[in-house]
């Protein structure tokens, strides 16, 4: 068995690097622009699975693949800094009530249009990867939390959105 010593290690770092946690940016998401953009903070890039499928014959278990889900496409997190005005908040809850508007009970309730691009980021901060989010659409924006005994901590705030699928482009 070969060995896989640290100068190994070592060397292969230096040729792939390490991704960093920093190292993406939300490229575009409905209607914020990229003002609104950099104040995106955190979030996941999407996973998916492929549901395994068991077929049994004579005693032996073989294993085929089934269809495709994509975990967390009910609830994609994520935090923004909130600017001071609440401008990016504001855009979002508008967003809520084009989809639907509690004065007149209408709004979108057809299949959602919308996408968001996050992107991948090397140590040179260009893209590696561009993940498209379709059919996306705000489930949840968050609560904003004062507190006067804070020591002036930039304020922030979670959004949750829900898309249909995701395509790498």
């Amino acid at each position: 068995m070969p060995s896989f010593g640290i100068t190994d290690f070592y060397s292969s770092a230096q040729r792939q690097e390490f991704a960093r946690k920093f190292q993406f940016k939300i490229h575009t998401l409905g209607p914020l622009t990229e003002e609104d953009l950099i104040y995106f903070t955190t979030t996941t890039l999407p996973g998916k699975t492929i549901a395994n499928q068991t077929v049994p014959y004579m005693g032996v278990s073989f294993n085929v693949p089934g269809t495709v889900s994509y975990e967390g496409s009910s609830g994609w997190n994520v935090t923004f800094r909130c600017d001071e005005a609440s401008n990016i908040r504001s855009k979002l809850m508008a967003w809520q009530t084009e989809i639907f508007d509690v004065n007149t009970s209408s709004g979108k309730y057809g299949v959602p249009i919308e996408s968001a691009e996050v992107q991948q980021l090397g140590k040179n901060l260009k893209p590696l990867r561009t993940f498209r989010l379709i059919g996306i659409y705000p489930v949840k924006v968050g609560d904003l939390t004062y507190d006067v005994t804070d020591n002036g901590a930039p304020q922030t705030f979670e959004a949750t959105f829900a898309y249909q699928y995701w395509e790498e482009i």
